[in-house]
Parts: C-alpha cells; sequence; structure tokens
C-alpha cells in the first residue's frame, strides 16, 4: 500500500518532512522504533534549504538513492560541518583498520569520500547508500506532470498511477487547494 504520510493537506497549508516525521514518530508512542527516510540523492543534495533539516538529520536514518547524473561525493557537502568532520573521521579509522566496507583516498590534503561511500554514520543518524538505482524520473516530476494535467504512463508502475489518479493525489482544485 503507498504511503500517504506526505498525501497533500486539503487547506492548501505547505507540509514539512520535519513535521511530518514527528508525528509519526509520537503516533509511534514514544518507541524507540527506527525510521528511515527514503530520498533520492538529487533530492537530498537539497537537505540545507528544507525547514529544520539540522533537526531531521538527527530524527531518523536515511537511505539515499543514487540517481542519474548525481555525484554521491558531495553527499559531504549538505550535512552540517561539524557533523560531516565526525562522519570522516570515523570512516578514516574504519578505511585505516580495514573495518567496514568504507573505503577513503587521500587528495589535495583533503579526504574525500570513495565514488558511492556505503555507509555513513553521524551522531544520531546513520546515511545507508543504495547504488545502482538508474530509474531517470524523479518524484517531483510525478506530481508536476498531474498538476500541468500530462500524462504519467510510463513513469510509474500501472497500479501507482491507478491509485494516484483514484485518490486525486498531487492534483488541485480550481481555488487553488490541494485535492
Amino acid at each position: 500500500m503507498p504511503s500517504l504520510l506526505e498525501a497533500p493537506t486539503r487547506d492548501a497549508r505547505p507540509q514539512y518532512s520535519v513535521t511530518t516525521v514527528d508525528r509519526v514518530k509520537r503516533s509511534l508512542g514514544g518507541a524507540k522504533d527506527r525510521l528511515f527516510f527514503l530520498i533520492g540523492v538529487d533530492a537530498f543534495l537539497d537537505l540545507p534549504q528544507w525547514k529544520d533539516h539540522r533537526r531531521l538529520l538527527d530524527m531518523v536514518d536515511f537511505i539515499v538513492v543514487s540517481r542519474p547524473g548525481f555525484d554521491a561525493r558531495k553527499i559531504w557537502g549538505v550535512l552540517p560541518a561539524d557533523r560531516a568532520r565526525e562522519a570522516r573521521g570515523e570512516s578514516l579509522v574504519r578505511a585505516k583498520t580495514g573495518i567496514g566496507r568504507s573505503r577513503l583516498e587521500n587528495r589535495d590534503s583533503e579526504l574525500e569520500a570513495c565514488r558511492w561511500p556505503r555507509l555513513i554514520r553521524l551522531r544520531q543518524t546513520t546515511l545507508h547508500t543504495l547504488e545502482g538505482v538508474h530509474v531517470p524520473i524523479a518524484s517531483r516530476d510525478i506530481r508536476e506532470a498531474i498538476r500541468a494535467r500530462r500524462r504519467i504512463a510510463g513513469l510509474v508502475p500501472p497500479v501507482v498511477e491507478k491509485y494516484i489518479l483514484k485518490e486525486g493525489l498531487y492534483a488541485q482544485k480550481a481555488a487553488g487547494r490541494w485535492r
């Protein structure tokens, strides 16, 4: 069943991921369950523009999926400086001791992650990376197509297209409110 966590609100107020995650955590009754946020590397690179992105980084673990045309090494540039330093330091220790799957190379006197880091541990978060996904479409493209009343056949599986259209997800009413 598709997730409706990010389904548009009826009053057209913007929804923020940090608010959604907070709501889900509260609905779990403070359980120590780990939540995972699945996101393409293209969207993850925009994380500093998101509302309360530092707080969001502390709330969930991320699964960052490769995307065609995006360099995973840029993940380091998105992380808050203090957390990136900690993560790079741990990765360097792992590389020198041979523990884990991280590899680092020293280039221009600056630590740089291998082409696609497998795991980045931060203070309260772990970024898991998933390589090899080469789907040249992003969810924002699907939402934009629906808002522009263009067909999405071929962008998503037929069952997903049917569900999105049936539920009116991402469509706008004439008054500018979400359905």
